[in-house]
Protein backbone atom coordinates (compact mmCIF):
# COMPACT_ATOMS: atom_id res chain seq x y z
CA UNK A 1 0.00 0.00 0.00
CA UNK A 2 2.63 2.32 0.93
CA UNK A 3 4.45 1.19 -2.39
CA UNK A 4 1.36 2.16 -4.09
CA UNK A 5 0.73 5.53 -2.55
CA UNK A 6 4.59 6.68 -3.71
CA UNK A 7 4.69 5.61 -7.27
CA UNK A 8 0.73 7.51 -7.14
CA UNK A 9 2.58 11.04 -5.57
CA UNK A 10 5.55 10.08 -8.46
CA UNK A 11 3.03 9.84 -11.33
CA UNK A 12 1.68 12.91 -10.05
CA UNK A 13 4.92 14.88 -9.60
CA UNK A 14 6.02 13.76 -12.76
CA UNK A 15 2.40 15.24 -14.54
CA UNK A 16 2.73 18.31 -13.23
CA UNK A 17 6.41 19.11 -14.62
CA UNK A 18 4.95 18.24 -17.59
CA UNK A 19 2.19 20.59 -17.37
CA UNK A 20 4.45 23.10 -16.15
CA UNK A 21 6.43 22.48 -19.04
CA UNK A 22 3.73 22.01 -21.27
CA UNK A 23 2.51 25.57 -19.89
CA UNK A 24 5.89 27.46 -20.41
CA UNK A 25 6.20 26.27 -23.96
CA UNK A 26 2.42 27.72 -24.73
CA UNK A 27 3.56 31.09 -23.23
CA UNK A 28 6.90 31.27 -24.89
CA UNK A 29 4.96 29.88 -28.44
CA UNK A 30 2.83 32.66 -28.05
CA UNK A 31 5.18 35.25 -27.01
CA UNK A 32 7.08 34.47 -29.93
CA UNK A 33 3.85 34.64 -32.19
CA UNK A 34 2.90 38.48 -30.38
CA UNK A 35 6.52 38.90 -31.80
CA UNK A 36 6.56 37.88 -34.86
CA UNK A 37 2.79 39.79 -35.09
CA UNK A 38 4.20 43.07 -34.09
CA UNK A 39 7.25 42.63 -36.75
CA UNK A 40 4.54 41.87 -39.16
CA UNK A 41 2.92 45.19 -38.25
CA UNK A 42 5.95 46.79 -38.15
CA UNK A 43 6.91 45.56 -41.68
CA UNK A 44 3.52 46.38 -42.92
CA UNK A 45 3.71 49.65 -42.08
CA UNK A 46 7.19 50.38 -43.25
CA UNK A 47 6.96 48.72 -46.54
CA UNK A 48 4.67 51.87 -48.27
CA UNK A 49 7.53 53.74 -46.86
CA UNK A 50 10.11 51.89 -48.44
CA UNK A 51 7.82 51.30 -51.74
CA UNK A 52 7.49 55.32 -51.81
CA UNK A 53 11.32 56.47 -51.54
CA UNK A 54 11.99 53.72 -53.82
CA UNK A 55 9.48 55.08 -56.65
CA UNK A 56 10.48 58.31 -55.96
CA UNK A 57 14.42 57.95 -56.96
CA UNK A 58 13.27 55.74 -60.19
CA UNK A 59 12.00 58.72 -61.73
CA UNK A 60 15.12 60.59 -63.79
CA UNK A 61 16.38 64.15 -62.00
CA UNK A 62 14.97 66.42 -64.27
CA UNK A 63 17.64 69.64 -65.14
CA UNK A 64 17.45 72.70 -63.84
CA UNK A 65 15.93 76.05 -65.54
CA UNK A 66 17.72 78.92 -65.42
CA UNK A 67 15.66 82.01 -65.55
CA UNK A 68 15.77 84.10 -69.01
CA UNK A 69 18.26 86.56 -68.82
CA UNK A 70 17.46 90.31 -68.12
CA UNK A 71 16.80 92.27 -71.68
CA UNK A 72 19.23 94.47 -72.39
CA UNK A 73 18.98 98.28 -71.87
CA UNK A 74 18.20 100.27 -75.15
CA UNK A 75 20.14 102.81 -74.10
CA UNK A 76 23.60 100.63 -73.75
CA UNK A 77 22.45 98.90 -76.61
CA UNK A 78 23.31 100.52 -79.35
CA UNK A 79 22.39 99.47 -82.92
CA UNK A 80 24.61 100.47 -86.05
CA UNK A 81 22.37 101.03 -89.01
CA UNK A 82 24.37 99.72 -92.38
CA UNK A 83 24.02 103.29 -94.17
CA UNK A 84 26.60 104.35 -91.41
CA UNK A 85 30.15 104.43 -92.27
CA UNK A 86 32.99 103.02 -90.04
CA UNK A 87 34.85 106.36 -90.01
CA UNK A 88 32.98 109.65 -89.19
CA UNK A 89 32.29 111.51 -92.84
CA UNK A 90 33.62 114.74 -92.00
CA UNK A 91 36.93 115.02 -90.02
CA UNK A 92 38.90 117.19 -89.09
CA UNK A 93 42.17 117.35 -90.82
CA UNK A 94 45.49 119.55 -91.04
CA UNK A 95 46.26 117.80 -94.09
CA UNK A 96 42.73 118.95 -96.03
CA UNK A 97 44.01 122.65 -95.02
CA UNK A 98 47.29 122.42 -95.92
CA UNK A 99 46.42 120.61 -99.81
CA UNK A 100 43.34 123.38 -100.30
CA UNK A 101 45.65 126.13 -99.24
CA UNK A 102 48.30 125.14 -101.52
CA UNK A 103 45.31 124.70 -104.69
CA UNK A 104 44.93 128.76 -104.67
CA UNK A 105 41.22 128.18 -105.17
CA UNK A 106 40.28 129.00 -101.35
CA UNK A 107 37.99 132.14 -101.34
CA UNK A 108 39.46 135.05 -100.39
CA UNK A 109 36.77 135.90 -97.30
CA UNK A 110 37.01 132.90 -95.05
CA UNK A 111 36.69 133.22 -91.64
CA UNK A 112 35.87 130.29 -89.10
CA UNK A 113 36.61 127.74 -91.56
CA UNK A 114 37.24 124.24 -90.57
CA UNK A 115 38.55 121.89 -93.26
CA UNK A 116 37.73 118.31 -93.42
CA UNK A 117 38.65 114.99 -94.95
CA UNK A 118 35.46 113.68 -96.80
CA UNK A 119 34.28 110.04 -97.29
CA UNK A 120 33.63 110.39 -100.74
CA UNK A 121 32.99 106.89 -100.98
CA UNK A 122 30.13 106.64 -98.56
CA UNK A 123 28.36 109.83 -99.46
CA UNK A 124 28.00 109.21 -103.48
CA UNK A 125 26.69 105.88 -102.00
CA UNK A 126 23.59 106.85 -100.35
CA UNK A 127 20.22 106.58 -101.42
CA UNK A 128 16.94 107.28 -100.64
CA UNK A 129 15.67 106.69 -97.12
CA UNK A 130 19.43 106.49 -95.81
CA UNK A 131 21.33 108.12 -93.31
CA UNK A 132 23.36 111.29 -94.01
CA UNK A 133 25.56 111.63 -90.65
CA UNK A 134 26.03 115.50 -89.90
CA UNK A 135 29.09 115.35 -87.12
CA UNK A 136 31.51 117.86 -87.10
CA UNK A 137 32.62 118.75 -83.55
CA UNK A 138 34.37 121.74 -84.44
CA UNK A 139 31.04 123.47 -85.33
CA UNK A 140 29.34 121.52 -82.06
CA UNK A 141 27.31 119.64 -85.26
CA UNK A 142 26.01 116.38 -84.51
CA UNK A 143 22.84 115.65 -86.62
CA UNK A 144 21.22 112.90 -88.51
CA UNK A 145 19.62 113.26 -91.74
CA UNK A 146 17.61 111.25 -93.55
CA UNK A 147 17.75 111.07 -97.37
CA UNK A 148 15.05 111.99 -99.17
CA UNK A 149 15.62 112.31 -102.57
CA UNK A 150 18.70 111.88 -104.89
CA UNK A 151 19.64 112.70 -108.75
CA UNK A 152 22.95 111.88 -110.89
CA UNK A 153 23.01 113.50 -113.89
CA UNK A 154 24.77 112.67 -117.33
CA UNK A 155 28.27 114.25 -115.88
CA UNK A 156 28.30 112.13 -112.86
CA UNK A 157 27.01 114.57 -110.71
CA UNK A 158 25.14 113.19 -107.76
CA UNK A 159 23.04 115.59 -105.86
CA UNK A 160 21.51 114.83 -102.16
CA UNK A 161 18.74 116.33 -100.50
CA UNK A 162 18.24 115.29 -96.92
CA UNK A 163 16.27 116.82 -93.88
CA UNK A 164 16.00 116.06 -90.11
CA UNK A 165 13.40 117.74 -87.75
CA UNK A 166 13.80 119.39 -84.54
CA UNK A 167 11.41 121.32 -81.60
CA UNK A 168 8.43 121.12 -84.71
CA UNK A 169 10.94 122.23 -87.48
CA UNK A 170 12.32 120.71 -90.51
CA UNK A 171 16.38 121.44 -91.81
CA UNK A 172 17.24 120.91 -94.89
CA UNK A 173 20.61 119.76 -96.18
CA UNK A 174 21.54 119.84 -100.13
CA UNK A 175 24.73 117.78 -101.17
CA UNK A 176 26.42 117.46 -104.41
CA UNK A 177 29.59 115.44 -105.14
CA UNK A 178 31.65 114.03 -107.62
CA UNK A 179 35.18 112.78 -107.93
CA UNK A 180 36.93 115.89 -108.14
CA UNK A 181 34.07 118.42 -106.56
CA UNK A 182 32.13 118.83 -103.36
CA UNK A 183 29.57 121.51 -102.38
CA UNK A 184 27.05 121.51 -99.80
CA UNK A 185 24.45 123.79 -98.15
CA UNK A 186 23.61 122.69 -94.46
CA UNK A 187 20.59 124.46 -92.63
CA UNK A 188 20.97 123.89 -88.85
CA UNK A 189 18.54 125.12 -85.69
CA UNK A 190 22.38 127.66 -84.79
CA UNK A 191 22.89 128.40 -88.23
CA UNK A 192 23.56 127.54 -92.06
CA UNK A 193 26.62 126.67 -92.96
CA UNK A 194 28.48 126.56 -96.53
CA UNK A 195 30.75 124.01 -97.41
CA UNK A 196 32.88 123.49 -100.70
CA UNK A 197 36.07 121.57 -101.72
CA UNK A 198 37.53 118.71 -104.00
CA UNK A 199 36.60 115.45 -104.37
CA UNK A 200 38.66 114.96 -100.60
CA UNK A 201 39.17 117.74 -98.83
CA UNK A 202 36.71 120.84 -98.24
CA UNK A 203 36.30 123.61 -96.05
CA UNK A 204 33.05 124.61 -94.22
CA UNK A 205 32.33 127.93 -92.49
CA UNK A 206 28.89 129.55 -91.41
CA UNK A 207 27.41 131.53 -93.96
CA UNK A 208 27.25 134.81 -92.39
CA UNK A 209 31.22 134.90 -91.70
CA UNK A 210 31.25 134.40 -95.76
CA UNK A 211 29.71 137.89 -96.03
CA UNK A 212 31.24 139.91 -93.43
CA UNK A 213 32.08 143.32 -93.83
CA UNK A 214 29.67 143.55 -97.51
CA UNK A 215 27.30 146.16 -97.22
CA UNK A 216 24.07 144.07 -98.76
CA UNK A 217 22.29 146.17 -101.65
CA UNK A 218 19.19 147.85 -101.46
CA UNK A 219 16.15 146.85 -103.74
CA UNK A 220 13.15 149.01 -103.58
CA UNK A 221 12.01 151.61 -101.53
CA UNK A 222 13.63 152.39 -97.71
CA UNK A 223 10.98 152.24 -95.04
CA UNK A 224 11.12 156.22 -94.95
CA UNK A 225 10.27 156.13 -98.58
CA UNK A 226 7.30 153.73 -97.96
CA UNK A 227 6.24 156.13 -94.96
CA UNK A 228 5.67 159.09 -96.95
CA UNK A 229 4.24 157.32 -99.96
CA UNK A 230 6.88 158.15 -102.35
CA UNK A 231 8.50 155.13 -104.20
CA UNK A 232 12.05 155.26 -105.54
CA UNK A 233 12.53 154.58 -109.61
CA UNK A 234 14.58 150.96 -109.88
CA UNK A 235 17.90 151.80 -111.76
CA UNK A 236 18.48 148.80 -114.46
CA UNK A 237 20.99 146.47 -113.44
CA UNK A 238 23.86 146.02 -116.14
CA UNK A 239 24.93 142.62 -116.71
CA UNK A 240 28.73 142.46 -118.37
CA UNK A 241 29.10 140.74 -121.90
CA UNK A 242 25.41 142.31 -122.50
Amino acid sequence: MKKALMILTGLAAVAAIAFWLNSTGSDTQASKDETKAQVSAVAQVEVPHKHLVAHQHAHPVQPKTHSPAAPKSNIAAAVQHDDYPADPVFTQSETAEKVLKASGKLRENLRGEVYLEIDNKHLTSLEVGDTLKLEVPFFDMYYDAEVASTDQDSHGNKTINASFALNDETYNTTLTINDHAIYAHINTPYGIYSLAGDGQYAWMAESSDLVHGAIPDQIGPTADDISDGTEIPQKPIDIAGK
